[in-house]
């Protein structure tokens, strides 16, 4: 039940912020343009349910590659259930850009001039690779500390109460970070990046239209920076907690 919640958990928060990403980014959709603070509620509510849902399934709730190696490097978690908990994951993201693809598969047909890639993974305003690349580092770095720090405590309470809470946090550390710091599109987790843009590569997704991934961008700034970002928001948060 421990992976599955993580499958469950990840594939809510992709699938809610991937369907919005397709209303706004495709033709003949009910929603058709961008208005930012829709856009931050609608992730929010993806990243603060699917929180929700992991932890009321009474697993982890991990829902980042980063959180995962972080504890794989500070708390000890296994190599064997780290692999585990990052194949369902990347199931997840497959899953719900496949969800997407048939959702929208209209959608996409009468789009062939608009970008696809933008929908399932985070790009900046302006690439600036090694700036991006720091960018990334403290945003991952802030929204995972607001998140570890402000939920500190919640495993004294019975489940649907950290349920409420975790999942509260969530949604409030996305909307302040999307209100305050992003400049770059950061995407602050490797499966909401990385893990759909291998997806978006392998699908069959109409009017791609020979569109590439920046797999530079990714890889550099999406993974490692997102990756960096996290281990060290593991790290600080576990010490501060273990001297409270």
């Amino acid at each position: 039940m421990s992976y599955l919640s993580e499958f469950a958990g990840s594939l809510v928060f992709l699938l809610g912020g991937y369907a919005y990403m397709c209303n706004i980014s495709l033709k003949k959709t009910l929603v058709s343009k961008l208005h930012y603070i829709e856009l931050v509620v609608a992730w929010s509510l993806a990243v603060g349910l699917g929180l929700t849902v992991a932890v009321i399934m009474g697993g982890p709730g991990y829902l980042n590659p980063g959180v995962i190696v972080g504890n794989v490097i500070y708390n000890g978690l296994e190599i064997g259930e780290a692999v585990k908990y990052l194949l369902m994951e990347f199931l997840a993201a497959g899953t719900a850009v496949a969800c997407c693809m048939i959702f929208f598969w209209d959608s996409f047909k009468a789009s062939p001039d608009e970008s696809k890639r933008g929908i399932f993974a985070a790009y900046p305003v302006q690439k600036n690779i090694p700036l991006n690349f720091v960018q990334e580092i403290i945003a991952t770095f802030v929204f995972l500390f607001l998140v570890f720090m402000c939920i500190a405590g919640v495993s004294d309470l019975k489940a649907g109460n950290q349920a409420i809470i975790v999942g509260v946090v969530g949604f409030a550390a996305v909307a302040l970070l999307s209100l305050s710091l992003n400049s770059t599109g950061f995407s602050m987790n490797a499966m909401r990046s990385v893990f759909s843009s291998i997806w978006f590569a392998i699908l069959p997704i109409p009017n791609k239209n020979g569109e590439k991934v920046d797999w530079g961008y990714q890889l550099i700034v999406n993974l490692l920076g997102s990756t960096i970002g996290a281990v060290l928001a593991v790290i600080a948060t576990t010490y501060i907690k273990s001297h409270l």
